[in-house]
């Protein structure tokens, strides 16, 4: 049998008692399920509920009177409001228009545009807010430089560290969310209503804009709030933007706070706050679509025919191409080049060039390869124990009899819209008061990208679970097998591409991630995207530039061996299907 095929265990004896214990181990599995739940995520969070609203071992409401009450809060708030909204209405004006041209019209290189816009999904923000900083800044910008030169006027007009950079920059990540779950929408809605309405006569544009927009507005606004509670959420490039230009946010003030001494108490409240903000999105788009009927998919659907836009597609090619100049071309265009730079300030020329950057990033500075040791490590760690914890639950959950395991569902989608430097608060909060001490080692950082990517690993299980026939399971039991038994050698090869492209889910984020790392590493522990933004801090742009284009390719490595393995899987997979694993 091939590598990665499914095997029914041999028949037990007749006679002999069976080995399955599933009913008895399926509630073992829960409490031990929802213990871990608790740990990582619950305890956080109620801890972090006590820190803001306690001092000292009594209860005040202090915390969050100085967090309402002194402006540089309220202030900040305000900031992660338009923040927020701005890029979420940003992310919907680019994304639901190009969702539309790419699955609705006859737009040429779609597929480009489909890879292209992966490309800008997985570009760490903090990076493409570097390159912009190396784009927009002030004084040695690109850009203003050209329009100085020029024109020969005393300073550019652009800025880096404004409001509307941040939320153009921010954009620019979260533009896909709204692209991918709209065109994923636009392809499965029914197109009886737009059908009828070109046979009497509506034209393409109105059609589209009264009839196949409004049929997609769950997605529309799924995406956008996703793009919102990102744009709040992150640390980096609000950190690299905002803060020279004296722009705080929730994030970046809630970091503050843990400069010595650090002030628990009110960091606790803030990052309450942020969770606030992300429920009260999320309950305005409930309470918006329940109000409203958008069913789109009938017994009958008439399957959509490619709009022809005529000279119009090329305009929306080239619109696609001015959004990916931006999102990916430029900045990493003009990171390589500062990269490769003695000096940025001095410009392009033959005596500028150099590699001296990458062999201080990559021999010189001893921090590199910790980092990338470290980053490597945790990410790879962080999405192995996902997903074998995201099977084992979602197992649970959609195979399981004992009554109340929908909570391990429940529990285990909680972190999906906390914020991670609000995640990394609880954290704190919850490991420092234990006897034993984490803070300081790698374990502390393992247990916040477990925590905060678990909801990715559960999400992709119970996909790849949900296309395995149970009668595959339920053959192996009647054997004799064990529940061990049958989720080792029937369960977990039969799911293993879906299982698989779980891991990627979790080991990508994992690899850029900044927003908890920055309050849970010290000097050993070190992560790559830290260094990146230490790196940054200490003014040092030509070898940031490098080190941003070395976990560049680390991330682009990782991913063209994920794919391989991947086609590999697959292939194995198929193997299995061929010599009709369980048909019998």
């Amino acid at each position: 049998m091939s590598e990665g095929s499914a095997s029914i265990p041999r028949p037990v004896p007749a006679g002999a008692a069976p080995t399955s214990f599933f009913p008895r181990l399926d509630a073992v599995v829960m409490l031990l399920g929802v213990a871990t739940l608790l740990v990582l995520v619950v305890a956080p969070l109620v801890l972090l509920v006590l820190g803001s609203v306690t001092q000292e071992g009594a209860f005040t409401l202090e915390h969050f009177a100085g967090a309402f009450s002194r402006p540089a809060y309220y202030n900040a708030l305000l900031n992660s409001l338009i923040l927020g909204a701005g890029t979420a209405a940003l992310s919907v004006l680019v994304g639901a228009p190009m969702a539309w041209a790419v699955s609705r019209t006859t737009m040429p290189a779609k597929n480009l545009v489909r890879v292209l816009v992966a490309i800008s999904y997985i570009t760490p923000p903090f990076l493409s807010a570097i390159a912009y900083v190396i784009l927009l800044a002030p004084n040695s910008g690109v850009f203003n430089r050209f329009v100085v030169g020029l024109f020969g006027v005393e300073r550019g007009p652009f800025s880096a560290f404004t409001m509307w950079t941040m939320i153009f920059v921010t954009a620019l990540h979260t533009f896909p969310y709204v692209f991918l779950l709209t065109s994923s929408a636009l392809e499965s809605v029914d197109a009886s209503l737009e059908e009828s309405a070109r046979i009497l006569g509506s034209g393409v544009w109105r059609n589209t804009v009264e009839i196949t927009l409004p049929m997609v507005t769950p997605a529309i606004l799924s995406g956008a709030l996703l793009a919102f509670i990102n744009a709040i959420s992150l640390f980096g490039s609000q950190a690299i933007l905002g803060l020279p230009g004296r722009v705080f946010t929730l994030p970046t003030r809630i970091q503050a706070l843990f400069t010595y001494p650090p002030q628990y108490g009110l960091a606790s409240a803030l990052s309450i706050v942020l969770v606030l903000l992300t429920v009260l999105a999320l309950y305005l788009q409930r309470g918006y679509l329940e109000r409203r009927s958008f069913v789109t998919v009938g017994g009958k659907g008439v399957r959509p025919e490619l709009v022809e836009i005529g000279r119009w597609k090329w305009v929306a090619l080239g619109l696609c191409g001015l959004v990916f100049l931006a999102a990916v071309l430029l900045p990493y265009l003009f990171l390589g080049l500062t990269s490769l730079s003695r000096t940025w300030a001095l410009g392009l020329s033959a005596g500028n060039l150099t590699f001296e950057n990458y062999r201080f990033v990559l021999f010189e500075y001893e921090v590199t390869r910790r980092a990338i040791m470290n980053s490597l490590l945790l990410a790879s760690a962080a999405a192995t124990i996902a997903i074998l914890l995201g099977s084992i639950l979602a197992y649970v959950d959609l195979r399981g009899t004992v009554r109340g395991r929908k909570i391990l569902d429940y529990l285990s989608l909680m972190p999906l819209g906390l914020p991670g430097i609000v995640l990394a608060v609880g954290i704190l909060l919850v490991w420092l008061r234990l006897p034993f001490d984490v803070y300081g080692t790698l374990t502390i950082l393992l247990i916040a990208y477990l925590t905060r990517f678990l909801p990715l690993a559960v999400r992709a299980a119970n996909a790849a679970l949900r296309q395995v026939d149970p009668s595959l399971e339920e053959t192996a039991r009647i054997t004799g097998a064990s529940w061990l038994q049958t989720f080792g050698s029937v369960t977990l090869p039969l799911t293993r591409s879906g299982l698989f492209a779980g891991w990627i889910l979790v080991f990508v984020p994992a690899l850029q991630e900044l927003s908890a790392s920055i309050l849970l590493f010290t000097g050993p522990t070190i992560t790559l995207a830290v260094a990146v933004f230490n790196l940054y801090d200490n003014g040092l742009l030509e070898r940031v530039a490098a080190l941003a284009i070395v976990n560049t390719l680390i991330i682009s490595l990782a991913l063209l061996a994920a794919q391989w393995l991947a086609r590999r899987g697959t292939t194995q997979v198929a193997r299995t299907s061929e010599i009709g694993v369980g048909g019998g």
